[in-house]
Formats: structure tokens, C-alpha cells, sequence
């Protein structure tokens, strides 16, 4: 929390990257490379909920497994090599208000 205000981490992690297949499951220092990104999310003081945006079950399933959430399975058009990062927010910002799931929580 920062000022009165809940504070989510959104953390991107697709699975059908062109150059590295499965990036995110791939090890890196004994750990997933998904984990890093978790964990430093977790140590952050201001972040209350984490959330990972991915197409990929397999990910999805890691994530949740290291204590983020995953709340939907991002559309595979937003999962390719020309999607843009702001897609990816927007889609997860209109995904909660849709469900009256403010970022307030």
C-alpha cells in the first residue's frame, strides 16, 4: 500500500516466445525465470497483489504455485510478437472492471 492506495504488480510471462519457446519455465540460477520476477515483487513493500497475464496454462499453474494470481487466461492475440505491452494492461484493467473486481480491491 502506498498512501491509502492497494498497489497491483502486473507481470506479463508469455509462453510463445519466437526466440526462447517457454522463457518463463526455462531455469535460470536454480529457479524458473518467472520466479525472479515473482519474488521480487513479493519483497516489494507497496505491492499487494500480484497478478501474471498469460496464454500459457503451464505458466499460469507455476504462477499461481509461487503465490501470484492469475485470475484469466490472456487472449492469444495479445500473446504474439507484435502485441503491445499497453494491450496487455488494457485487457487486464477492462478484465477486472468487467467483473466489478475494482484495482481497489
Amino acid at each position: 500500500m502506498y498512501e491509502g492506495n492497494k498497489i497491483f504488480a502486473l507481470i506479463p510471462a508469455r509462453g510463445g516466445s519466437r526466440g526462447l519457446p517457454k522463457k518463463n519455465l526455462r531455469f535460470l540460477a536454480g529457479k524458473p525465470l518467472i520466479s525472479w520476477t515473482i519474488d521480487v515483487a513479493r519483497e516489494n513493500l507497496y505491492v499487494d497483489k500480484i497478478v501474471v497475464s498469460t496464454e500459457d496454462k503451464e505458466i499460469a499453474l507455476l504462477a499461481k504455485r509461487l503465490g501470484a494470481e492469475v485470475p484469466f487466461i490472456r487472449p492469444k492475440k495479445l500473446a504474439t510478437d507484435s502485441a503491445r505491452g499497453i494491450d496487455v494492461v488494457l485487457q487486464a484493467v477492462h478484465w477486472f472492471d468487467k467483473k466489478k473486481l475494482h484495482l481497489t480491491y
